[in-house]
């Protein structure tokens, strides 16, 4: 498509009120807008449009699922509509690691690889945490135990790196072990308990304990969120299987 004209979208939000004309927002804000009730661009009502209730209808009921919509638009060049769906009932290929003696699954498909921490190649960026150098670009590193909330700082020299890659670019976490590589049945926290960041499910391990499955791209939002470095401790506390 054209892309979504930014101007017209304002224009139309305040002529219908939905937004003060003393508002100040941002490009993506602004597309934001297009989901809200009773917005419209079509100055026509049919019996197809202009009634502003279909974007605010496919939202809704995405986020009953659980699930995101995102949108990027650059003017003139097009529109590209993200939905990221849950995985409900599921197989899916696991990586199991070990963070302050609580079991957790990554999924195989996001892992590049896993290596051994070397001092030498951790840095420390002001205010944003660490990054790590891997070959020949550095990539931020997160601690689970730290982004879980399951214990304060710990030195990374020593303990292992696990190369993951998502949709918004490759990251390093830190674990205490990697354990097995095992196929588990994903069972849904939405349903069961309720939404959780940077965890998309639950698993049954085979001797009776339950494994929470990371959501590697819900991990990274968290560290998009946070300026682009990796989150604060005690940002989720106490995300750990019961």
């Amino acid at each position: 498509g054209a892309g979504l004209d930014g101007a017209r979208i304002l224009r139309k939000a305040r002529d219908r009120g939905l937004v003060s004309d003393a508002a100040a927002l941002s490009e993506q804000q602004i597309h934001e807008l297009v989901f809200q009730p009773g917005f419209s661009t079509v100055d026509q009502v049919s019996d197809v449009s202009g009634r502003g209730v279909g974007m605010d209808v496919v939202r809704q009921n995405i986020l009953e699922l659980g699930d995101t919509v995102e949108i990027c638009s650059a003017a003139g060049q097009g529109t590209r509509f993200t939905i990221r769906l849950p995985l409900t009932l599921a197989i899916v290929d696991g990586q199991l690691l070990e963070v302050a003696d609580q079991i957790y699954v990554a999924p195989l498909m996001s892992i590049i690889e896993s290596v051994q921490v070397q001092r030498a190649r951790l840095s420390a960026i002001a205010g944003r945490g660490q990054v790590y150098q891997f070959r020949e670009a550095y990539v931020p590193v997160v601690d689970l135990g730290r982004l879980f909330g399951l214990r304060p700082d710990q030195a990374a020299t020593g303990r292992l790196l696990l190369l993951v890659e998502s949709s918004a670019g490759r990251m390093g976490l830190l674990v205490d072990e990697l354990l097995a590589q095992q196929q588990v049945v994903v069972k849904t926290l939405e349903a069961n308990y309720r939404p959780v960041p940077g965890v998309s499910g639950a698993t049954i391990l085979g001797d009776g304990r339950v494994a929470l499955i990371l959501d590697i791209p819900g991990i990274a939002r968290l560290m998009r969120e946070q300026s682009g470095g990796p989150v604060p401790g005690g940002a989720l506390p106490g995300i750990r299987a019961a």
